[in-house]
């Protein structure tokens, strides 16, 4: 029995059942009330794990079990139950968030570090850039006058935004406003942004992305693998120092 492509059992994963659940879900949705050898045999999983992964569903609603006689009969109950399974969730993480409103402003409130020493975070791949991207969205967010700059170069364009693409759209509805500096052709001028040009000199590789925003520098680039990666400096002075670069050379290009 081949499940690898089955919606049922990939939205189950995704809400955090097991794939043995949720294959054995998926079972009992396609036979009657059955004994645990029955669904064994039609999954292929043992029964020990099954009678587990029978326990589980049971738990969250989506099994139910009936005596007959000396043997115990299983059978699925309405999909319909996934909704109440998405509801509890959303309602878990609504008390998460809850929480990490109370418990982040005191960890990063205790989190000391010496005097006049930038924090510096590394990141890797796609999943860093998004990190990053996420960052500049929630710094942004708490600053007075929401707004950012970057220096842009055509070669990491496409690797900027494609695990994030909905980046500019998340940008434009919270109001956060960019200047950017684009090294070489290309790029688009987005709302609530601008952007100048610089040239591009054929004989320096320029394939980074620099952005300055409240006390941090992100500097994204891309390896010799084509692999992005990312490097945040979390330092006044050196924020400062960037931003103002950046305001006389955005102040002398047309």
């Amino acid at each position: 029995m081949n499940n690898d492509n089955s919606q049922i059992v990939n939205l189950l994963i995704g809400l955090g059942v097991s794939r043995t659940e949720a294959v054995t879900y998926e079972a009992l949705l396609h036979i009657e009330s059955v004994s645990i050898r029955k669904i064994s045999a039609y999954t292929g999983i043992n029964r020990g794990t099954t009678y587990d992964a029978l326990k589980k569903l049971i738990s969250l609603g989506l099994v139910s079990v009936r005596q007959g006689g000396t043997r115990e009969g299983y059978t699925a109950e309405s999909p319909e139950r996934i909704y109440e399974i998405i509801r509890e969730k959303r309602r878990d993480l609504l008390d998460a968030t809850t929480l990490a409103k109370k418990v982040v402003p005191q960890l990063m409130a205790d989190k000391k570090r010496p005097a006049g020493q930038p924090l510096v975070r590394y990141y890797q791949d796609d999943e860093g850039v998004v990190t990053i991207l996420k960052d500049v969205l929630q710094t942004c967010r708490g600053l007075e006058q929401p707004e950012y700059f970057a220096y842009s170069s055509s070669p990491i364009r496409s690797y900027l935004y494609r695990k994030f693409p909905q980046f500019t759209m998340k940008r434009i509805a919270e109001g956060v406003h960019v200047k950017v500096i684009a090294v070489g052709e290309g790029g688009e001028i987005a709302e609530n942004s601008e952007r100048k040009w610089l040239a591009d000199d054929a004989d320096v590789a320029t394939s980074s992305y620099t952005i300055i925003y409240g006390n941090k520098v992100a500097i994204i680039s891309i390896a010799q693998d084509d692999t992005p990666y990312g490097v945040v400096i979390e330092d006044e002075g050196t924020a400062n120092m960037q931003r103002l670069l950046f305001g006389q050379l955005w102040s002398y290009l047309k």
